[in-house]
């Protein structure tokens, strides 16, 4: 999956991913179709459990190739699991990532997804996020007084960052 945006903007992508041959467990409940999302306190890995014949729960967490990607993209990427589609038949889950990324300045960095589901089976899909170079923000025009003659712009800078 690429996620592609422009430094400086805001960008919220859903994000699909299959999960091919989840083996449920056998415990039983009745509830329907409702899918409930929990977070553990402890943890920043929240659990969805389907409210069908059988009940999953999936961990997710985005993994980092070294600690300098990490510190550069933690901040900056979100993922929210949305929702969860059963297809029994063929024993695949559907799973539905809201994914925001607020780039601040242009990048190229690899992550990857790691899902783990209770009953057994843990998947890695690779992410890929681009951040582009940003709009230009204003033009300065320095008017020359002559050839080999000093001509001097005034303007402030400031940052957004220390």
């Amino acid at each position: 999956v690429v996620i592609r945006c422009q430094a400086r903007q805001r960008l919220e992508q859903r994000v699909e991913l299959l999960l091919i041959g989840v083996m449920p467990g056998e415990t039983g409940n009745d509830a329907g179709n409702s899918a409930m999302v929990s977070t553990d306190e402890s943890s920043n890995t929240p659990e969805v459990t389907d409210g069908s014949s059988a009940t999953l729960e999936f961990l997710y967490e985005l993994q980092y190739q070294s600690d300098e990607i990490r510190s550069q993209l933690e901040s900056l990427v979100g993922m929210q699991l949305l929702q969860k589609e059963w297809d029994t038949d063929f024993r695949i889950v559907t799973l539905v990532f809201n994914v925001v990324f607020a780039p601040s300045k242009p990048m190229r960095n690899k992550a990857t997804l790691a899902v783990q589901c209770t009953a057994g089976g843990l998947w890695k899909f690779p992410l890929v996020f681009i951040a582009t170079e940003p709009e230009v923000d204003d033009v300065i025009n320095i008017v020359a007084v002559g050839l080999n003659k000093e001509s001097i712009v005034g303007f402030k800078l400031t940052s957004q960052t220390r």
